[in-house]
């Protein structure tokens, strides 16, 4: 742990878990404090990825601004990387990964000084050595993506790597639907009349902490139905990513923030969801569906009861994808662009770094390159394999 007092704040840095449930109580109060935190900003979060780690999370570090009274300002999680060069050059990268692709600093966003001021201290400390500082997935609007933009780093570069898609469900349903095709919103009546002929057809959206447990099992079902198990790609065979969401459930259901919703036919689930609730916003982190119910369209089905329950919740009005998966396109939502930020330190190997990059950036912008939308979706959301599935069923 390093502390030091820089233009009127105190930083610190902070390792592993024994670092995170040292601060986990004053983490708690910040996130608290805050009137637009997302669940991105809960200490629950990472309690999450602690438990995916298992025993290797001294990498992980937490860097802290707290005022002179000692009130904690701010919560920076970076893991720190080995870097190029035999490790010679170390990088800090925000947690991220495929069931983690969104990441946001803890903080108010009306404090435009506090991060100059920590990346700024961050180059002059000694306490962890880096080269680079990666920052994949700041999201437009978000906390960190606030401070960058009213105080731009001079030594950082900014490259578009994705966008994350939402829906408007403040005005209602025909507000949220209003640009979905006709022939779509068609098939989706026509199927769940399918559906309820072979049988009874029921939603139901779980958020009480002692139903939890049991619908996430539900869930863990149907997502492991299909090619999903059969590729190994399921999270019922990753003991580490069911520790993941098992921490997530526990955490954010005692706060009243999970949701995971159930569309069953005859009692049996086709299609579940999990969601977390955050600043007026669900966001579905995972979903899927039985494979062997696909013509059905079941993840379509329970999406169109979501938005049809949120537009009519008075607490929510986003509904949030995450990333921007090709199955989301059918419902035309709005995207956010997600950005890559990197930022060199104020040293003279940060100036070599960062001349060395624009370099190589000047060089590939004069080179033609392959138009491309984004990165693909990661695990996080269905698949484009499962968009095929059902969008074949939409068309029969």
């Amino acid at each position: 742990m390093s502390d030091s007092a820089h233009a009127g704040l105190v930083f610190s840095v902070l390792q592993g878990r024994a670092g995170f449930e040292a601060l986990r109580v004053r983490w708690q109060a910040l996130a608290d404090s805050l009137p637009h935190a997302t669940y991105l900003q809960q200490p629950g979060w990472i309690a999450g990825y602690l438990d995916m780690l298992g025993g290797d999370e001294r990498s992980l570090r937490f860097v802290t601004a707290s005022g002179k009274n000692g009130q904690l300002l701010a919560v920076l999680v970076l893991v720190r990387r080995p870097g190029r060069a035999r490790g010679l050059l170390p990088a800090l990268e925000m947690v991220h990964g495929p069931h983690m692709v969104l990441a946001d600093l803890v903080a108010d966003p009306g404090n435009t000084l506090l991060l100059p001021a920590m990346l700024d201290w961050l180059s002059r400390q000694r306490a962890v050595r880096w080269a680079v500082l990666r920052l994949p997935a700041v999201c437009a609007g978000s906390t960190l993506a606030t401070l960058l933009q009213a105080h731009p780093t001079p030594r950082s570069q900014q490259t578009l790597r994705t966008h994350s898609a939402w829906l408007d469900c403040s005005g209602g349903i025909d507000q949220a639907l209003q640009t979905v095709s006709k022939s779509f919103r068609t098939n989706l009546g026509r199927l769940a009349r399918r559906a309820n002929a072979q049988g009874e057809l029921a939603y139901r959206v779980v958020s009480a902490p002692d139903e939890l447990d049991d619908a996430f099992d539900a869930f863990l079902e149907v997502e492991s139905s299909g090619w999903k198990r059969d590729s190994g790609t399921a999270i019922a065979q990753d003991d580490r990513l069911v520790a993941f969401y098992r921490r997530l459930v526990r955490e954010f259901g005692a706060r009243g923030a999970c949701r995971i919703h159930l569309l069953t036919l005859d009692g049996q689930p086709v299609a579940a969801q999990f969601g977390l609730l955050s600043d007026r916003q669900l966001n579905l982190l995972k979903i899927g569906f039985s494979q062997a119910h696909a013509p059905l369209a079941p993840g379509n089905l329970i999406m169109l009861r979501t938005i049809e329950q949120v537009c009519a919740d008075p607490d929510v009005d986003r509904l949030s994808f995450v990333t921007d998966p090709l199955w989301s396109q059918a419902w035309r939502p709005h995207r956010t662009p997600v950005d890559h930020v990197t930022v060199y330190p104020s040293t003279l190997v940060g100036d070599v770094l960062f001349r060395a990059a624009l370099w190589r950036e000047r060089r590939r912008a004069r080179t033609p390159q392959p138009t491309e939308e984004g990165l693909p979706a990661g695990p996080m959301v269905a698949s484009a394999q499962e968009a095929s599935a059902e969008v074949e069923a939409l068309r029969a």
